[in-house]
């Protein structure tokens, strides 16, 4: 079964007692459920990949996106990848190469995931800056730092993980402290640098958005709803997960609840990596158009910073998008 980060094995989808079966089944239905959103969010951002690669202009705006499809897609393989493995029929406790390759799945698929919440943070974050102090980020954000700082959060990502898969592969030989410590840091970095800071600046762009629209009288951008939006479903579905993978397994619940939370925080954290296409391509998408409009064309509209009056889109002189 899934281990934690620590390495310590993870409770077995058939724990023992009264509820056995009935929790066998609902561990079961929710690896599939989640197999399914796997299968759909590869195919999404896939898709958004080809498009922002071939079919809609390099901007600083699509590069963040770009790079957000790209860990969510690796989050997914790698999810879809484990399930499959560990729920599969005949498995047991990996061994041998079979330990190693669902080692390596599991520390790809953090790596992944720290990768996806440092870029979504930045694009909150960026976007929140541009309307706050929008003179200095025009001037300071040129195409060449989007790209430069998606490379940083890539380095920073891989490095955590390395670091931690060095650490806990030490410690199964002289103790757990090790990777205790190292779990504690991505720990704070997940729950007291990243999630905060995507937080707040959140809830700022908001209140300003909500502010210029009021006095304008105009619409929030299709760019604010879809960053809105995308960290509003990574609070609610993709957390969860964070908090299983470095902090449920310390509070010493029962087995069952655990074992029901991972099936459940699996699930979730699916539903969030796949959810964004969806959302690119129903704010991009125009009422009456239906699925005659290129699909390059409603990605481009849902990644464009123009303001809309009256319920009609505009010309915008704040040409300034998430990273541009």
């Amino acid at each position: 079964m899934n281990q934690t980060p620590n390495g310590s094995q993870a409770p077995s989808a058939a724990p023992r007692g009264p509820s056995t079966d009935a929790l066998s089944v609902a561990y079961f239905v929710l690896s599939g459920l989640a197999m399914l959103a796997c299968v759909c969010g590869v195919a999404g951002n896939g898709l958004v990949l080809w498009l922002l690669s071939f079919r809609v202009p390099r901007t600083p705006c699509t590069t963040y996106v770009l790079h957000l499809a790209a860990a969510d897609l690796l989050f997914l393989l790698c999810m879809a990848s484990l399930l499959g493995l560990e729920t599969g029929p005949g498995t047991g406790p990996a061994t041998g190469p079979s330990a190693t390759a669902h080692e390596a799945l599991r520390r790809l698929k953090y790596f992944a995931y720290t990768a996806g919440l440092s870029l979504l943070t930045a694009i909150s974050a960026l976007r929140c800056a541009s309307v706050l102090f929008p003179l200095w980020y025009k001037r300071r954000h040129t195409p060449r730092l989007s790209s430069g700082l998606c490379a940083g959060l890539w380095a920073l990502s891989l490095l955590m993980n390395l670091l931690a898969a060095f650490f806990c592969s030490r410690s199964r030989r002289s103790g757990r402290h090790q990777c205790y410590a190292v779990d504690l840091t991505l720990s704070a970095l997940i729950m007291g640098i990243f999630t905060p800071v995507m937080t707040v600046s959140s809830v700022t762009l908001f209140v300003q958005v909500r502010r210029a629209s009021q006095r304008w009288r105009r619409r929030p951008t299709r760019l604010y709803v879809v960053i809105l939006t995308s960290v509003l479903v990574f609070l609610v579905c993709a957390l969860p997960l964070g908090v299983y993978w470095f902090l449920l397994y310390w509070l010493h619940l029962q087995e069952p609840v655990v074992l029901l939370y991972s099936g459940l925080s699996r699930l979730s954290s699916a539903v969030s990596s796949g959810a964004n296409p969806l959302i690119y391509f129903l704010v991009g998408s125009r009422k009456g158009r239906g699925a005659r409009e290129p699909l390059g064309a409603v990605l481009r509209r849902a990644l464009r910073d123009t303001p809309e009056l009256e319920g009609r889109e505009t010309p915008s002189v704040y040409t300034n998008e998430v990273g541009g």
